[in-house]
């Protein structure tokens, strides 16, 4: 069930939001604390291609636009405010992002003394096929949507409108209200975001969700969301006695593991096993984890990657992160019965009690399910042995440390920043544009620059600012603000009600990409069929790149796919109208094409706009 090397445990984060085979998608609602807006495009690709999140089409424009124009209006991604990714190299498909992506500020909890994690990573999917049947797929996951690769864990659950599941849809119910209250009005898309959330709301009280042999029974825990969250602290996890305790949390609360420590809550032959980070052991000093068994990963196997924060522990941007264990999992034996609890909830104080949270509870077995068996198939039955990734650590020697880093102290200056009230204004100035942004503050604030996504132009944060001169392709909501303190910087993408937004900047977009008719016949391949194209990218790469098409040849293969096409899917042709529609130029799209794309849509009763 969850064993690393095995094939059959693992899950790949493409294909498990795919469509299965003859749906597409429909609606996508996503949450994720930090988001990385390549990811989004990868995202993008395996629900609008259908293809992994690793293809090679991630990194063709054509691709790309295909897979966006397809699916850009069906997804809704709530995100913490302040925890967007700056792409190393935003192109201008990265504006067409901003319809989907809402950022969310949870005010400050005096509790905590600072802002609570908007925390959950879920997917809530819907698709359907050519008979009008609906599926639907619920993830909860602890994975961000970003490219880290640490250990992570996930659960999906499937579920339809025509047979009684054994899962409650209601508690997904809540949450997405909870979600719609977060859209901001001011943001532009803000109208069909909440058409979309009010409509999965209506739809998810009749799906039936299943769950897999071996449990008997599934709970959906949805945390910080107003009086429908569900009380974790009050749960059995926490207050009641046990055989067999594991958990594994990447970030930890001393007093959390304390209060999993307590000999109370100990039974003849109780067992306790924590699994976290090296850099948390500090927190578990003086005793808190006595009565535990502590594993990190080795440093072996540990190789580096860039991260940023989890909301827990706060990290640098540019900081090297690490390949290490990102996974909330909880494992809890009674007797014969073994609760698991997995998502996005670390064992900390503000995940248990402050942070909007998504947790899943599965009930089974002692032999199906309990803490033996999870360690067995994470670490081997030979938990000394070198196939083992993580060791056992003492505690004795590992001093006690404060938890506030400086990192930390950025983090918390770009969530204040996120909760400032902004807008932005454009004004066409002479064929450039001009935007005008206002900040309901009263005077600058120091340490904190800002500037437009795809523009070099930056300004201090002072309660009027001016971009002067920019070009279509620079104007979008998304803005990056650089916070600094002493020698520390972080940037993060922010996302700032934007008025006056041209309307012709969709179709700028779309004539950034397709530049020539080569690149409009690729972009009509993708259109038309995945063999097609899969053919298509074969043999260019097998010619040494993806050059120019010799276009005698490459546009009688069009007409006839397109002639087949109009057969066995002619919805399909009438995506083309996106391209055709944008760009007039007739040395990208011929005369001869828009005379034959008219033949095929009068003919199938295609209304052409």
């Amino acid at each position: 069930m969850f064993k690393p090397t095995s094939a059959k445990d693992r899950i790949n984060y493409g294909e498990v939001l795919m469509p299965p085979v003859g749906y597409k998608l429909e609606h996508a609602i996503g949450t994720t604390y930090s988001l990385d807006l390549e990811t989004l495009t990868a995202v993008s690709i395996a629900l609008g291609l259908i293809e992994d999140t690793d293809s090679e089409l991630i990194n063709n424009p054509i691709s790309m636009l295909s897979a966006l124009q397809k699916i850009s209006d069906r997804i809704v991604v709530f995100c913490e405010a302040g925890q967007i990714k700056l792409p190393s190299k935003p192109n201008a498909l990265c504006l067409t992002l901003e319809k989907m992506v809402v950022p969310v500020s949870v005010p400050f909890d005096k509790k905590i003394n600072r802002y609570p994690a908007f925390h959950p990573k879920t997917w809530l999917l819907e698709y359907s096929n050519e008979d009008g049947e609906r599926q639907y797929r619920f993830v909860v996951m602890s994975r961000n949507m970003t490219f880290d690769h640490s250990w992570d864990v996930a659960c999906a659950l499937d579920g339809d409108t025509t047979s009684s599941g054994e899962v409650s849809a209601e508690p997904i119910a809540e949450f997405l209200k909870f979600l719609r209250k977060q859209l901001n009005k001011e943001l532009i898309n803000y109208s069909r975001q909440y058409s979309d959330l009010s409509y999965m709301i209506k739809t998810i009280s009749q799906v039936g969700f299943h769950v897999e042999n071996g449990f008997s029974e599934c709970v959906i825990m949805p945390m910080g969301i107003g009086s429908a969250s569900y009380d974790m602290a009050s749960n059995w996890l926490f207050t009641e006695n046990f055989h067999e305790l594991v958990v594994m949390s990447p970030f930890l609360t001393g007093s959390v593991i304390e209060g999993f420590n307590d000999p109370g809550k100990t039974l003849t032959g109780t067992t306790r096993t924590l699994i976290t980070r090296r850099s948390e052991l500090p927190k578990i000093t003086n005793g808190k984890a006595s009565n535990f068994d502590v594993y990190v990963m080795k440093d072996d196997i540990i190789d580096g990657e860039s991260s940023i924060s989890d909301g827990e522990d706060e990290q640098s941007e540019q900081e090297s992160g690490k390949q290490d264990i990102h996974a909330k999992i909880y494992v809890r034996r009674k007797y014969s019965t073994t609760d698991l609890f997995l998502g996005s909830m670390n064992a900390s104080y503000a995940a248990i009690n402050s942070n909007i949270e998504m947790m899943i509870r599965l009930r089974t077995k002692n032999s199906v399910l309990n803490g033996e068996k999870f360690l067995n198939d994470i670490m081997g039955e030979d938990r000394e042995g070198k196939k083992n990734p993580f060791e056992l650590v003492s505690l004795d020697e590992i001093a006690e440390s404060d938890d506030t880093s400086l990192q930390d102290s950025v983090e918390q200056k770009i969530k204040t920043i996120c909760r400032i009230k902004m807008a932005a204004t454009v004004m066409s100035n002479d064929g450039r544009y001009d935007v005008h942004i206002t900040a309901d503050i009263d005077h600058k604030i120091d340490g904190v620059i800002i500037r437009p996504l795809r523009s070099n132009k930056e300004s201090e944060l002072l309660p009027e600012i001016e971009f002067n001169s920019l070009d279509m392709l620079q104007l979008s909501e998304f803005y990056v603000v650089a916070a600094t303190i002493d020698d520390c910087t972080l940037e993060r993408v922010i996302m700032i009600p934007t008025s006056g937004i041209p309307e012709g900047r969709d179709a700028e977009i779309i004539k950034n990409v397709i530049k020539t008719k080569n690149q409009f016949i690729e972009y009509v391949a993708f259109i038309l069929g995945d063999d097609y194209v899969q053919s298509f990218l074969e043999n260019k790469k097998a010619a040494g790149g993806y050059g120019e098409w010799d276009q005698n040849s490459a546009m009688p293969a069009v007409y006839e796919k397109m002639l087949k096409t109009s057969v066995s899917d002619p919805d399909r042709l009438g995506e083309i109208q996106y391209i055709t529609k944008a760009i007039e130029e007739e040395e990208i799209i011929p005369p001869e094409f828009r005379e034959m794309y008219g033949v095929f849509c009068d003919t199938l009763g295609i209304k052409q706009v």
